[in-house]
């Protein structure tokens, strides 16, 4: 088929392309945007709307909800015998699109101060959240074994008069006495 023929397309999510040169892939392939890709509709219709010379220009369009539109549209088809073939293989187009938030949308987020409905959003915050507690979790152990070892010392390090001079080190104060056949002079 010649694309610049094609008056509409119909594409499906959870559908795939068809292939002849290449592996199918899904009709209808969200990239992202504003509002996550958490309302793909079900069925997009995508409609010719003239020639640039280069390439088909189209305009599609779904049953979204007034708080989501269309951002940047794709569509993609598998050239006949090559890549750049204006002859297409039948119902081998897929979209790729962002959904983006209109203005009701960003009305809707800023009130209820999250887009806590879109999975992406969700999933974000929930995953920011848990690594901020395992973080708070990790400081406290530090602070308490920081605590544990050098604040809690009950006992004041002692200096001995009979080790020439020098004093137990900190560490050595604390344990029990040196094994057998350690020279205590060495201490």
């Amino acid at each position: 088929v010649l694309l610049r023929e094609v008056q509409a397309l119909t594409l499906r999510r959870g559908q795939y392309t068809t292939s002849r040169r290449t592996a199918a892939v899904p009709q209808l392939q969200c990239t992202g945007g504003s509002a996550g890709c958490s309302h793909v509709p079900e069925v997009v219709q995508c409609y010719n709307k003239g020639w640039d010379g280069y390439d088909v220009q189209w305009q599609c369009k779904a049953d979204l909800e007034n708080t989501y539109r269309f951002g940047q549209i794709e569509v993609s088809c598998e050239g006949y015998d090559y890549p750049d073939d204006p002859y297409i293989l039948r119902g081998s187009c897929s979209l790729l699109f962002k959904l983006e938030l209109t203005k009701e949308g960003e009305r809707k987020v800023k009130s209820s101060g999250s887009f806590g409905s879109g999975y992406y959003q969700s999933r974000k915050d929930s995953s920011d959240s848990g690594a901020g507690t395992i973080v708070i979790i990790v400081l406290l152990v530090l602070a308490f074994g920081v605590y544990k070892l050098f604040l809690s010392n009950p006992q004041p390090q002692e200096s001995f008069g009979d080790s020439g001079g020098f004093t137990r080190p900190f560490w050595q104060s604390q344990q029990a006495p040196p094994p057998p056949g350690f020279k205590s002079s060495f201490t």
